[in-house]
């Protein structure tokens, strides 16, 4: 398992790594921000969230994809809120993943 994935699910992993390397070579320079997350990780997330303290959303913990394993968060140079970042969203879609425009650095199974 590479290390920018660790705490993701072995299965999903080679996955993740294609998206990544398809990033890379559309010369989006990735950069993986989060994968694994604790229950005491996600709610400070969460508060931040519901504060008003961040523009990206955070379920609570123990309902974040991120507390299993089945998520992580990636964010290209350009951006998150770039096209670039949402036609890696799209991609992953078309791999039979879950990514919304509403959490765009978010992907997960």
């Amino acid at each position: 398992m590479s290390s920018r994935f660790r705490g993701l699910q072995p299965w999903l992993q080679p996955y993740a790594d294609y998206l990544f390397d398809v990033a890379v070579a559309s010369g989006f320079r990735p950069n993986v921000t989060s994968v694994y997350r604790s229950n005491q990780r996600q709610a400070v997330l969460y508060e931040r969230w519901k504060r008003g303290l961040s523009d990206l959303p955070a379920a609570p913990p123990g309902r974040s994809k991120h507390n299993y394993g089945l998520a992580f968060d990636l964010v290209v140079a350009q951006g998150y809120r770039s096209g670039e970042q949402a036609a890696l969203g799209a991609f992953w879609r078309e791999m039979g993943g879950r990514w919304y425009a509403s959490d765009p650095v978010h992907f997960e199974v």
